[in-house]
């Protein structure tokens, strides 16, 4: 038996919907992408790659806290497949109030231990190194 999974119908839905803006705002297509990528969008103009996309949604405003934080094997992978395909991976982050994102490539301003750890997500494969960008610095989409 694998990992569980904690992306829930509800989340993808959500994701989906800030990538639809994204897309609009970036006029390109996108095309949800296999887990086996740990992205989760490719960005398509006239069919080809321009981009990739990973999706995050925050149910707080833009400054509540003063960083974002990701997995620094999702941001490894990421530009490892930007430095193949010649594309770029962008960290879209959508707020209460706020569409943001910020390129992969852009250093961490710290990078710490984090993840699930709580009473109810007892799963110690989700407990990883995380990297934070300050939301600062996050640019508006």
């Amino acid at each position: 038996m694998g990992r569980p999974l904690y992306e829930t119908e509800a989340d993808l839905s959500r994701e989906a919907g800030v990538m639809q803006t994204a897309a609009e705002a970036w006029k390109c297509d996108y095309l949800k992408l296999p887990l086996s990528y740990r992205l989760d969008y490719a960005l398509l103009r006239d069919e080809r790659l321009v981009a990739l996309a990973e999706i995050r949604v925050r149910f707080v405003g833009v400054m509540q806290y003063p960083t974002i934080i990701f997995s620094v094997m999702k941001r490894a992978t990421a530009n490892m497949l930007s430095d193949q395909l010649y594309v770029p991976s962008f960290f879209v982050i959508q707020y209460n109030d706020a569409l943001r994102y910020i390129d992969f490539k852009e250093t961490p301003d710290d990078v710490t231990v984090g993840g699930r750890t709580g009473q109810t997500r007892r799963d110690h494969a989700d407990v990883e190194l995380v990297g934070h960008y300050r939301t600062d610095r996050l640019k508006r989409l």
